[in-house]
Parts: structure tokens; C-alpha cells; sequence
């Protein structure tokens, strides 16, 4: 949609609602491609707005309606979107668990070799997130525990050999959590 391709995600969440009111006003069954579609694209724009719960309530109708209509592309797409929500509020154990349910569906598909190998590097990198997001966790920890011994080492031969260690930590505190944007 070229709307959201200018990034006027405002102007194309008004155009796919509107389409999703079309739909309404002319009785458009609810398990409708149309819909799955219009749902599909908006659950991209919330989440690009960082509207999480609208994003995963579009995502989620999206993956229903694929469900009931046996569009196995679709709902392996959904997944991968709703796992893509779950990577960016970084929840990555739910995020792995729908990248795992695309993945199924993709390989249930013949000739889906690229949407296989998309998912599986998705997974990889929630798991790479997952490693950094440790890493961060023992690091801050680190921090914490030199702050806490600077507080003794004041005024001694210790003060300036512990505040170099903080500093060496914080550097490694900013280079994970830059790897994690």
C-alpha cells in the first residue's frame, strides 16, 4: 500500500479502516480475504505507530480469518507478524513460540523455501536477543556491585582502580544494549 510505503501510517490506518467499514456496510461475510488483508495491513501500521494492543487484535483477526479460509500462507505470515510484536515488546519466548507455529505452516507448503528460511533467521534472531538481553542483565548486575564497593573505596588507593572498572562496565552495558535497538 503506497501509504504506508510514504510512512503516512496515519493516512493508511484511515484508508484500511474505512475499507474495513466498506466491508460492513456491504454485508462482506467476515471470513472474507478482503478482510484478512485489511486486517493483516493494519496490525502492520499499529505496529509501526507502536499501537501494541490494536496491532495484535488486527494481527490475530488476520490469523483467524487465514485459519478458517485455508490460506496456510496467510496464517504462516500472521504468525510471523504476531512474532514480530512480540520481538519488538520484547517478549521473546512468545515471540519464538509464533515464529515456531509459521515455521510449521511454511513447511507444510511446497515452494515456500524463502518463507522458511525468513522465519528461521527470525527465530535466530530472537535468540541472539535473547543471549544479549542476559548478557545485559549480568552486566547491570556488575554494575551494581562496583557501585556498591566504590562507596568503600572512597578517599583510598582503591577509588580510582574501582571507578575504572565502572567505567569499563558501562562501556559494556552500551555496546549490548546497542545491539539490541
Amino acid at each position: 500500500m503506497l501509504e504506508i510505503d510514504l510512512d503516512n501510517l496515519e493516512e493508511a490506518k484511515r484508508i484500511l479502516n474505512r475499507g474495513l467499514t466498506i466491508c460492513d456496510e456491504e454485508e462482506v461475510d467476515e471470513d472474507d480475504d478482503a478482510r484478512s488483508r485489511l486486517h493483516h495491513n493494519l496490525g502492520n501500521v499499529y505496529m509501526d505507530l507502536r499501537e501494541w494492543d490494536k496491532a495484535r487484535e488486527h494481527i490475530e483477526k488476520d490469523i483467524t480469518i487465514c485459519k478458517k479460509i485455508g490460506h496456510c500462507q496467510g496464517e504462516a505470515k500472521g504468525f510471523i507478524n504476531l512474532g514480530e510484536l512480540h520481538y519488538r515488546v520484547q517478549k521473546y519466548n512468545e515471540a519464538i513460540i509464533c515464529y515456531q507455529k509459521a515455521l510449521q505452516r511454511a513447511k507444510s507448503m511446497e515452494d515456500e523455501d524463502a518463507l522458511v528460511s525468513q522465519i528461521e533467521q527470525n527465530i535466530k534472531t530472537v535468540e541472539a536477543a535473547i543471549e544479549v538481553t542476559e548478557e545485559l542483565k549480568h552486566e547491570s548486575q556488575n554494575l551494581k556491585r562496583l557501585e556498591r564497593k566504590l562507596q568503600s573505596a572512597r578517599g583510598t588507593g582503591c577509588e580510582r582502580k574501582n571507578l575504572l572498572q565502572q567505567i569499563v562496565s558501562l562501556g559494556h552495558l552500551i555496546e549490548k544494549s546497542s545491539m539490541t535497538l
